[in-house]
């Protein structure tokens, strides 16, 4: 079955198997990530075909080298075996390609993930700025927050003490806004 595992790097199999598979799919990529030749041994031990012996220390060695374990999800199905009934789950590698739902990033590559997607959505990250872009950064927080003011449909608006009038204000526009039947 860790054999199937790894050729597919996802089966479906009943729950108390994957969860007995976790433990041995575990420790081969722990194998895999150390790789030398007295844990290529170990491995073959357990794994039954050259090709996936080759696949686990060339493809999923590498991927999860900076993963410090939890290289497997075990996601259970709705429907039960149809027979006897047993409860069924499918079992995956994580962070393999084309997956719908990614894994959490190690925490040592958390910082960078953040940074990339703050980057693809037009956000400079704080670690990018230089320190004059700070500044001025913190500058305009501040004052902000100083000012108390509120932005309403583009328009700055100073807040009075009873912040009741701005919504006032917006109750009657949305209020203009619909037509009456």
């Amino acid at each position: 079955m860790a054999t199937s595992l790894i050729a597919h790097e996802r089966i479906v199999t009943t729950v108390p198997k994957a969860k007995e598979l976790r433990r041995v799919a575990e420790h081969l990529v722990g194998l895999a990530k150390k790789g030398n030749i007295h844990h290529r041994q170990q491995a073959n031990a357990i794994v039954r075909t050259k090709p996936a012996l080759t696949k686990l220390f060339e493809v999923l060695g590498p991927r999860y080298e900076e993963r410090q374990g939890g290289y497997t999800r075990i996601l259970k199905l709705a429907r039960p075996r149809v027979g006897d009934k047993a409860d069924m789950c499918v079992m995956e590698y994580v962070d393999r390609p084309g997956e719908l739902r990614a894994a959490r990033p190690p925490s040592s590559r958390q910082v960078d993930v953040l940074a990339n997607v703050l980057r693809n959505v037009g956000i400079t990250p704080l670690n990018d700025m230089t320190e004059a872009e700070l500044v001025q950064a913190t500058r305009e927080l501040s004052v902000d927050e100083i000012d108390g003011s509120v932005e309403v449909d583009g328009e700055i608006k100073a807040e009075s003490e009873d912040s009741g009038e701005i919504q006032e204000e917006s109750k009657e526009r949305d209020a203009e806004d619909k037509p009456e039947k």
